[in-house]
């Protein structure tokens, strides 16, 4: 019979072994300690003490017994024993013991000493938990390629009580490319727990290196060097993450069985899908003495190994997009896309220090690239590539002025206003043919406004309803509310090309991974080719070196204040089956800016198939 403690009430001594040995296991399930202690012949004095003991040192949650079959000879006998332990964060242990038992005077009593509780235990001794993580689990690309490797690592921290100068530390690691919202969080640690190491980020040995003679000066900073996994590419840190000592705030979230010498997931998917890779750990019960020396094993469980997050990232792909971003110096940003799933197979942010991911959950006006959707909009109204177009040099709407770029070509019709990216061309034919509610509607069909569910933070755009008619005519352009992630972007290209609508992909089994595709108009599709084709073959992206094949539309996107204002660098687009978006943050024009550099990643790809 199992023995747990909400089953059976106390029970008193008794003149049999078997009543006795019930009794005393229902009290030990009870962690009834005066009840066990009635039932022994000669209790110690610390007789509840190291029996509480016992339990508390191992994080013990819920405790059966199970006897097995009583032997008795004379005045003696025994009980072999199963304590089935569940122990916080590990699971179930079981330690096999024997409970012996005297006659005394005709009553029957339990003749205890420490090694009732485990074999080995002597008076004075405790029992330990030894907890042992697994293999961490590896994070996967495209055919099961790893997207990690070891490499010499050092991770940056704070310690409280080292700190000086708060803002002097702050501005210090922020100005070595520290992430702003781990350094918030580092140093808030830092002032509840001051004695820890609260890790900021993680960095190369050499990058470290190139740092140290500023940042290793100041006090407070700590410094902890590791072998641990990094990115096969710099470019990957924003989708992989890093590892690194847990704080005092993750442990608080994590709890048993983490402790504060382990390295969890601190970013990315590390971070994200912590649990799944690290598994979970296994656990040995052993004896320690007094002097600290183990004295015995007395049960084990093994660990249970991680499960590994399969993504699409295509390191090839993914190498290539790092190659065609090398020496921007500006931020930015390229997503490229399997047109035919919807799987992401590169996510470029640059810099690879800000600590922010602009490639999946950036937002910025897309400017011109939203004419992708304004153009949708209006071929479901009745329009075509050769509608009748103008492109005056500016237009009012409400007492607002809109312009066009400079160089801007006359054109007669969509087809070449969307080649040339005529403001006032889309914004006479959408005022004439749209209604407010047709934007979001459009960009309902590309699931733009949607949370992309992809395994790491993402996000799909907003197309807010224009509240009037000059907002409607910003709101034509991709101004106004209008905002975009480069993941989006390219999903709408790569929409455009196949004329299904795929939920984004990255991580297996994430939410998105299972949607269902839906199918776009065939005359938007037709015409939308025609269209992007024309952008290459004479108009804003022309002569930018991009191979034969590419459809696409650049985008310039101001926002801000000042003279010039500030402009966004879209170019959106697909060749053959890859879609692609990237943006360069502050960049100016679309097709001069973004134009080689994707040029650049497509000659890669073409010439690694």
């Amino acid at each position: 019979m199992l023995i747990v403690a909400p089953l059976l009430a106390g029970c008193g001594s008794s003149s049999t072994p078997q009543a006795t040995a019930r009794g005393f296991l229902a009290d030990w399930a009870r962690r009834d300690w005066p009840g066990m202690k009635g039932l022994v012949a000669s209790p110690p004095a610390d007789f509840a003490a190291v029996n509480a003991a016992a339990l508390s040192d191992l994080s013990v949650q819920r405790a059966g017994y199970k006897g097995g079959k009583l032997k008795v000879s004379g005045s003696t006998a025994s009980e072999p024993v199963a304590e089935h332990l569940q122990i916080a964060g590990i699971g179930a242990i079981t330690i096999k013991t024997v409970l012996r038992l005297t006659d005394q005077s005709s009553t029957w009593r339990v003749d205890w000493s420490p090694a009732t509780i485990a074999p080995p235990l002597k008076p004075g001794d405790r029992l330990s938990l030894q907890v042992t993580w697994p293999a961490r689990a590896q994070i996967l690309g495209a055919g099961g390629a790893p997207l990690t490797t070891r490499a010499p690592m050092v991770t940056v921290g704070v310690e409280g009580q080292r700190i000086k100068n708060a803002r002097a530390v702050r501005a210090t690691l922020l100005a070595a490319g520290a992430p702003a919202a781990a350094l918030t969080t580092a140093l808030q640690g830092a002032k509840t727990e001051p004695t820890w190491f609260e890790p900021v980020y993680t960095i190369t040995e050499a990058r470290y290196q190139q740092l140290a003679p500023k940042i290793y000066p100041i006090p407070g900073t700590v410094f902890q060097n590791t072998s641990e996994r990094a990115p096969i590419t710099p470019g990957l840190g924003y989708v992989v993450g890093s590892v690194g000592p847990v704080t005092a705030q993750q442990l608080s979230q994590l709890r048993a069985p983490y402790s504060a010498a382990d390295l969890v997931g601190q970013t990315g998917l590390e971070g994200a899908y912590q649990r799944q890779l690290a598994g979970q750990p296994g656990a040995t019960v052993v004896v320690t003495t007094a002097s600290g020396t183990q004295a015995g094993t007395v049960a084990s469980l093994p660990p249970t190994p991680g499960q590994p997050v399969q993504t699409s990232i295509d390191p090839r792909i993914q190498r290539d997009a790092e190659s065609a971003l090398a020496g921007l110096k500006k931020q930015a940003a390229l997503v490229a896309v399997n047109a035919a799933t919807g799987q992401v197979l590169a996510s470029v942010s640059v810099p690879a220090t800000t600590g922010f991911n602009i490639a999946l959950d950036g937002a910025f006006p897309p400017g011109s690239s939203f004419k992708v959707i304004t153009s949708t909009a209006l071929i479901e109204h009745g329009l075509s590539p050769s509608s009748p177009a103008t492109c005056p040099p500016q237009l009012t709407v409400d007492g607002e002025i809109f312009r066009n770029s400079e160089g801007t070509a006359p054109v007669s019709d969509l087809l070449h206003a969307f080649a040339e990216s005529c403001n006032t061309a889309f914004i006479g034919l959408a005022t004439s043919h749209l209604g407010a509610a047709d934007f979001p509607a459009a960009a309902a069909q590309y699931r733009l406004g949607t949370t992309p569910q992809i395994g790491l933070p993402a996000y799909g755009g907003s197309v807010p309803k224009p509240t009037d008619e000059a907002d409607l005519a910003a709101t034509t352009i991709g101004q106004g509310q209008v905002l975009m992630s480069p993941l989006a972007l390219a999903m709408v290209a790569a929409s455009v090309d196949t004329g299904t609508v795929h939920a984004a992909r990255m991580v297996a089994g994430a939410p998105d991974d299972s949607i269902p595709p839906v199918t776009l108009p065939r005359a938007v599709v037709r015409d939308l080719h025609a269209m992007m084709a024309q952008v290459v073959a004479t108009g804003t992206a022309s002569g930018k070196g991009l191979p034969p094949g590419t459809f696409a539309k650049t985008g310039t996107a101001q926002y801000g204040s000042g003279h010039p204002l500030p402009q966004d660098a879209w170019l959106i687009g697909f060749n053959g089956n890859i879609a692609f978006a990237m943006v360069v943050v502050n960049g100016g024009e679309g097709g001069p800016t973004d134009g080689p550099a994707v040029a650049r990643f497509l000659d890669q790809v073409q010439a690694g198939r």
